[in-house]
Order: structure tokens, then sequence, then C-alpha cells
């Protein structure tokens, strides 16, 4: 009877081993991403969602129009369409450079078409939903009323920009 009692005895081990490994199983679950765009503007980092940025045209002639607000400084002509452009340090804070030539992002959300003057594109990426945090209760400026939230990016936290907030506050 010893033998059997031996093999039942080790399935039952057997069984515990497997039942443990088991509940040690990491289970990958898909989540939900978002792409983000990250760039420069003035000295700071942003981001922009993805699906808000139809291009990144790189530096081109603005055509100056009288009486347009400081935001605007001008009209450029993107394959025969004619866009407005916005400068986004007016509503950021940040200070106004004219040295050195600057990227135009297209945004377009809806029936809202335009240009955003930014300095340089630092990187596209893939973020899961549940990385982006409420931006901080703290923040203040007319950024606040652009910022829908914050993202980890190389040690940073970027403020992640909303494209219908900036089409509301320039077609008030």
């Amino acid at each position: 009877m010893e033998p059997e009692n031996e093999q039942l005895k080790s399935e039952l081990i057997l069984d515990e081993l497997k039942k443990r490994k088991r509940t040690k199983e990491v289970i990958d679950i898909e989540e939900e991403r978002v792409k983000v765009v990250i760039f420069t503007c003035g000295v700071n980092l942003y981001a922009f969602y993805g699906s808000d940025i139809r291009e990144i045209l790189p530096s081109c002639e603005i055509s100056w129009v009288p009486s347009l607000p400081d935001y605007l400084p001008g009209l450029i002509n993107v394959r025969g369409d004619i866009e407005s452009v916005i400068d986004l340090r007016h509503f950021l804070g940040e200070e106004k450079d004219d040295r050195g030539k600057r990227l135009i992002a297209m945004a377009v959300r809806g029936d809202f078409h335009s240009g955003v003057m930014i300095e340089s594109i630092e990187d596209v990426v893939d973020v899961p939903l549940s990385t982006i945090h409420p931006p901080l209760a703290t923040l203040n400026g007319t950024a606040r009323d652009l910022v829908i939230g914050e993202i980890e990016y190389g040690g940073k936290t970027i403020s992640l920009l909303d494209i219908g907030k900036l089409a509301a506050l320039i077609t008030l």
C-alpha cells in the first residue's frame, strides 16, 4: 500500500504546484491606447491628441492680414486651401521669439481647420488611456483653459492640450 500512498501524495503535490503556477500567471489585457504628438512650444513640451493633427508642415511663408488679433499671425496656402495660423505661444504664456523657423501642425477637429505654430516635434507615441491624468488644480494662466490632461514622457510631466478648447477660444 505504500507505493499507492506515495503516488497519491506526489499527485497532490503536483496538483498544488500547478494551482500555484496558474495563480501567478500574468493575464495580458489589451488596454486602450491613444496616439499623442509631443512638441515644443517656446521652451516647454506639450502634446496634442494625434487624431487632431492631420499633418506637420515645414516652415512656410505666412501672409500677414491687417486687423488680425496677435494670436493670428496670418494665413498660409496648403495645396490650394487657405488656412489660418495660430501662434500657440500667446495662449500658453510662452515668450515670443521670432528667431528661427517654426513648424506648422495642421489641426482638424470637426469644422475647425487651422495651422498651429510650434518649434519642433519631439515624438509621436501611443500612450495607455489610463496614464493620462487630470491637469493640476494649481495650473494657472491662459494655459489652464487649454490643458485637458497630463502625461509622463522621458521623466517629465507634459501638458496635453485640447484642440477643441483652442478652437473655442479663437472663435468667441
